[in-house]
C-alpha cells in the first residue's frame, strides 16, 4: 500500500504518568506506566506504507500483522490465512490516518482515516480503522484488527493528524508490608489485562451475529467489532478520559446486499 502520511500533529493530549500498584507497568516491567505516544503509531503507519509501496499491498499487510490478527472480507477472518499466497494488486491504495487514540500505557492504539485508489484516481475510496498493539519482545507495533468501508465523499479533516491519549487512572498503592511481586523473566507470558478503567455498554448478543471486544492492557482503551447476520458491520472505540470511558469512534458499514 502507499499511505500518504502528513507529518503534522494537530493535537496530542498527554496525561500524567501513573504509578503501577505492582511496581511495574502492566506487561512491560518498569516502575512508571509508559505514556502512550501517538507519534509511534504514525511512524508504524508510515513504515507500513513504505513497505506496501516497495513490496506490495498484501505483502505489507502480512508482514506488519500479528499471528492472530483479524480482518473483514467481509466476514471476520484470520488475516494470515486470507493473505497467504494472495497476489498483490498492481496499484496499492493510498491512505492516511486523521486520528490516533492510545491507551495510557501505550500498549494499544487505534488509527482512523481515509483511503483512495492509487494513482490519479482520488474519487473512489473510503475509511479505514486499525488496532495496533505493542509487542513485548521489541516494543514495536503490529496490527491486530483492520477494517474499513466505502465513502461517497472524501473524508473531511484529513489534512492533520489528531493524537489523543487516555488519562492514566489512579491505582491504589501496593501494601508495603506485602511481599514484592516477582520480576518478570524473559519468555514469561504477559500478565492478564486489567479490568476496564470504567464501564462500557454491555455487549448485546444478536442471534447469528459475530461480536468481539478488545482492550489495552491497562484497560483505558477498548473496542468492539460486530458483524450482523446480514453482513453489516459495526465498529466502536472507547477511551478513558475525565473519569469515564468515552465513545470516541462509531462507524456502521451497511452490507451492500442490505443497502
Amino acid at each position: 500500500m502507499k499511505r500518504l502520511i502528513p507529518l503534522v500533529l494537530l493535537a496530542i493530549a498527554l496525561p500524567a504518568a501513573a504509578q503501577d500498584p505492582r511496581g511495574g507497568a502492566p506487561g512491560f516491567g518498569s516502575g512508571i506506566t509508559p505514556i502512550g505516544n501517538p507519534s509511534a503509531l504514525i511512524a508504524a503507519e508510515s513504515a507500513f506504507a513504505r513497505l506496501a509501496r516497495e513490496k506490495g499491498q498484501w505483502t505489507a499487510f502480512a508482514a506488519t500483522s500479528t499471528e492472530d490478527a483479524e480482518m473483514f472480507v467481509p466476514q471476520r477472518t484470520l488475516a494470515k490465512t486470507w493473505l497467504k499466497g494472495r497476489a498483490n494488486p498492481q496499484q496499492a491504495v493510498q491512505w492516511q490516518p486523521s486520528t490516533v487514540w492510545m491507551s495510557c500505557d501505550g500498549s494499544a492504539g487505534v488509527t482512523f482515516g481515509g483511503y483512495h485508489a492509487g494513482g490519479a484516481d482520488k474519487t473512489s475510496g473510503g475509511w479505514f480503522s486499525t488496532v495496533w498493539q505493542r509487542q513485548r519482545k521489541k516494543g514495536d507495533y503490529k496490527w491486530v484488527l483492520d477494517q474499513g468501508g466505502d465513502l461517497t465523499a472524501p473524508l473531511g479533516g484529513a489534512d492533520f493528524i489528531t493524537g489523543k491519549v487516555a488519562d492514566c487512572p489512579p491505582r491504589p498503592h501496593r501494601d508495603p508490608l506485602a511481599d514484592a511481586p516477582p520480576k518478570p523473566k524473559r519468555g514469561d507470558p504477559p500478565p492478564p489485562p486489567r479490568p476496564l478503567a470504567g464501564p462500557i455498554p454491555p455487549l448485546v448478543a444478536v442471534p447469528g451475529s459475530d461480536s468481539k471486544d478488545g482492550r489495552s492492557i491497562d484497560g483505558t482503551l477498548a473496542w468492539r467489532s460486530t458483524v450482523l447476520p446480514g453482513g453489516t458491520r459495526e465498529w466502536t472505540v472507547w477511551l478513558w478520559q475525565d473519569g469515564k470511558m468515552n465513545e470516541v469512534l462509531r462507524r456502521t458499514e451497511v452490507a451492500k446486499n442490505e443497502g
